[in-house]
């Protein structure tokens, strides 16, 4: 291989690893920044709608559910679900935000540990060139 070439694919590694790099670097920092707005959902959870019948007719509700029992009853016993009240209630907004954030962290790491493996991908080229 010339001495032209072997420069040109040396560039490229360059480039291609300084850009890894930085959006490496900018993930971590998103998540890092998702992290410091509140709290999140716990793990494994989502959030369900479910009606109730009363006097005055029926009503939508919404309620944290898991499957495993991780919520603390106000009897102190752990239950597989936690009320959350009303659409819009102060509750169930915190709810949807704290989902929201976990959401996008979970997403944020996927994609974070994608280019993790891109880097070691780089490195290993990188090894071989020289």
């Amino acid at each position: 291989m010339t001495n032209f070439r072997i420069q040109e694919k040396q560039k490229d590694l360059e480039v291609r690893l300084e850009k890894l790099k930085f959006l490496f670097s900018q993930i971590g920092q998103k998540i890092e920044q998702i992290y410091q707005q509140g709290d999140l959902s716990p793990v494994g959870c989502w959030i369900v709608r479910y009606q109730a019948k009363g006097q005055g007719g029926s009503y939508w509700y919404y309620k944290w559910q898991s499957h495993q029992a991780i919520f603390i009853t106000k009897q102190g016993t752990k239950s597989y679900q936690k009320y959350i009240g009303k659409a819009g209630s102060p509750a169930f907004n915190q709810a949807v935000e704290m989902m929201m954030r976990r959401n996008l962290i979970e997403a944020l790491q996927a994609v974070h540990h994608i280019i993790e493996l891109g880097l070691l991908d780089l490195e290993e080229e990188a090894s071989r060139e020289n």
